[in-house]
């Protein structure tokens, strides 16, 4: 046993050795980084959010359809019943002709119907 706490000991002492010799380059490092990628994270997850309750407003609707619109470097939805825009995801206080000024309309989606419930079968009373 001594040997391994003797083995132990040299390991951490290489290992405090590196941390203090480059340490604050690692925090500076994470702390760049990481704020970025949790910046970037978070954007991506209000995004498909916002996708997912566009495309559940559009089900909803005779018709309905969403396009992919990115004002001012932002990504947002725009949800259609026929060609009549109706809502926005995440809400934007733009009206729609500036949202739609520049968009091909004909690369709207049409949300995917959902299959039917089977019904379960009832158990033995």
């Amino acid at each position: 046993m001594g040997k391994k706490v003797k083995t132990a000991a040299v390991v951490i002492g290489a290992g405090v050795k590196v941390a203090v010799k480059y340490g604050p380059q690692a925090k500076i490092a994470w702390d760049k980084g990481g704020k970025q990628a949790a910046a970037s994270a978070t954007k991506r997850a209000r995004s498909l959010t916002a996708r997912r309750k566009a495309l559940a407003h559009a089900a909803t609707v005779v018709d309905g359809s969403i396009l992919k619109v990115a004002p001012s470097g932002t990504t947002a939805y725009v949800v259609f019943t026929g060609d009549q825009p109706i809502a926005t995801y995440p809400p934007s206080e733009l009206p729609f002709e500036v949202l739609l000024a520049h968009t091909d309309l004909t690369k709207r989606i049409h949300p995917e119907p959902k299959p039917p419930r089977r019904a379960l079968p009832r158990g033995r009373r």
